[in-house]
């Protein structure tokens, strides 16, 4: 009963207060929502991943590089990664809200700012980085799951589960480049999905720190395709420290690019 009337009136909710009007950042209402999914206002100030980057991984560079030091170092399986934001200010405070504050809407507006990063890339195949059973129970979704399937409705794709989570380790947020390589060797595995080798296929997270978890996965189904891209809302910067086989985590220099799309 409880679970019938917090669905009417969530339906009532976005009757009267649509989601699908209202820049995602600060709720104004807005004319442009399925072009873009933000106010002017907002766009000045937003941490657009813009600026010169990695071409493999879409981290930050600040000297004339094509490819980061990190990618350098630790090759890549996939061929490139899209991630229009950087994971900091308005940006981050927006992601935690959709992924722990279970905003389901923001999926959808999200995926949109996604795909247009991906404009001019052939896409056969969207998948996702899964979460354990337990732990999509406890929170009632998987938001990488939710960004993919808006993405493959965007880019007209089949959203294949290609990959099973077999363990929740603790958190990666404090771990070092070193560490995170090794707590996920063994944490995933690749399910039986049909895949060839023609397809090109996109990995959806939905945010990109040292590449860790989407280099596995990746590398767990590159025998069976032709490309494999990944993507994700936001990129967080990592300065490796390659002496100490760790990885420092701090905001870019406030150096923007254009504004958006």
């Amino acid at each position: 009963m409880f679970r019938f009337w917090s669905k009417t009136k969530k339906f009532a909710e976005n009757l009267l207060f649509p989601d699908n009007i209202k820049c995602i950042f600060c709720g104004v209402d807005i004319d442009h929502f399925e072009q873009r999914p933000y106010c002017d206002e907002c766009a000045k100030t937003l941490p657009f991943n813009n600026g010169h980057r990695c071409e493999i991984c879409d981290q930050p560079i600040f000297d004339d590089a094509t490819v980061c030091d990190l990618c350098q170092k630790d090759p890549k399986p996939f061929k490139k990664a899209f991630c229009p934001f950087l994971y900091e200010g308005a940006v981050k405070n927006l992601v935690l809200k959709f992924k722990e504050s279970n905003h389901r809407h923001l999926a959808r507006p999200l995926a949109n700012i996604i795909s247009k990063s991906l404009e001019g890339v052939k896409i056969d195949v969207v998948t996702y980085i899964p979460m354990t059973p337990r732990k999509e129970k406890k929170r009632t979704f998987n938001q990488s799951k939710l960004l993919a399937e808006e993405i493959g409705k965007i880019l007209n794709c089949p959203v294949l589960c290609c990959f099973s989570k077999t363990r929740d380790d603790p958190a990666q947020k404090e771990l070092s480049f070193k560490q995170r390589r090794e707590q996920v060797v063994g944490q995933y595995t690749a399910k039986s999905v049909r895949l060839n080798k023609n397809q090109n296929v996109l990995i959806v997270d939905d945010v990109l720190t040292t590449c860790a978890t989407v280099s596995y996965c990746a590398g767990l189904i590159l025998p069976q395709v032709k490309n494999i891209y990944v993507c994700g809302v936001a990129r967080e910067y990592v300065r490796p420290n390659f002496q100490s086989n760790e990885s420092q985590r701090f905001f870019c220099p406030k150096k923007r690019g254009k504004q958006g799309f």
